[in-house]
């Protein structure tokens, strides 16, 4: 479950240099640090900063409830992976389409039927493809709003009467809402929060149970971006 984690933190983290590194080679030619910064010029008020095609690494943590019947389970843990899309921009208004791939460690167990069975579930990937909607309250701050659905794989064990493990997926609504900033021509930090609402799905155990889970998860995150 790990190995898909630990991979998306190594994207992550690479991004993330290539990013810093960046920043001492190109402040000359951005202006950074003289009297006529990048910031201030022309180009940075512009209403094509956040246009155009986009990639990033991104990093948080989550947690997970999961509603049984009857019972709960909760969990948390990190999410890191890729994110992309393209964006329009008019004005200070922007609208777009992005989606993410991101591998998760977010892990938790509980009792469940009345103490009778012990729950074990843990997301191991996550999926998202949603529509951005954003305002650029400075000519490189942009804040926004996302909407749009999600899935997840996991992985689910019950012990007791009836149980064993399974595989399954959940699939729903996701919305949120965050901030990016542009801190040059073509790199910017975005934070952002995703509540995502997963439909219940019924999970039949090798040992007869069946069970339904009904997740819902809170993930905060940061990422890098890189505008072709």
């Amino acid at each position: 479950m790990r190995t898909g984690f630990y991979r998306a933190i190594a994207f992550s983290a690479a991004l993330g240099i290539c990013a810093t590194a960046s920043v001492p080679a190109s402040a000359q030619d951005y202006g950074l640090y003289d009297s006529t910064s990048y910031y201030g010029s022309s180009t940075m008020g512009s209403d094509s900063t956040f246009e155009g095609w986009w990639l990033g690494a991104t990093i948080g943590g989550s947690t997970v409830s999961y509603s049984t019947s009857p019972g709960s389970v909760d969990s948390d843990g990190f999410i890191g992976g890729v994110i992309g899309g393209f964006s329009w921009q008019h004005g200070p208004f922007v609208i777009g389409l992005e989606g993410d791939y991101m591998g998760a460690d977010i892990e938790g167990g509980g009792s469940i039927n009345n103490g009778v069975n012990k729950a074990k579930i843990g997301f191991d990937n996550l999926a998202d493809l949603r529509m951005r909607l954003g305002y650029t309250i400075t000519p490189n701050l942009l804040l926004f709003g996302t909407l749009g659905g999600a899935w997840a794989g996991a992985d689910v064990y019950m012990s007791g009467p009836g149980g064993g493990f399974r595989e399954t997926s959940f699939t729903g609504w996701s919305a949120g809402g965050g901030a990016e900033y542009a801190f040059q021509k073509d790199w910017s930090l975005r934070l952002d929060y995703q509540f995502t609402d997963f439909g219940e799905e019924s999970v039949k155990f090798q040992g007869g149970n069946k069970q339904t889970f009904d997740p819902d998860s809170n993930s905060f995150r940061g990422s890098v971006i890189y505008r072709f």
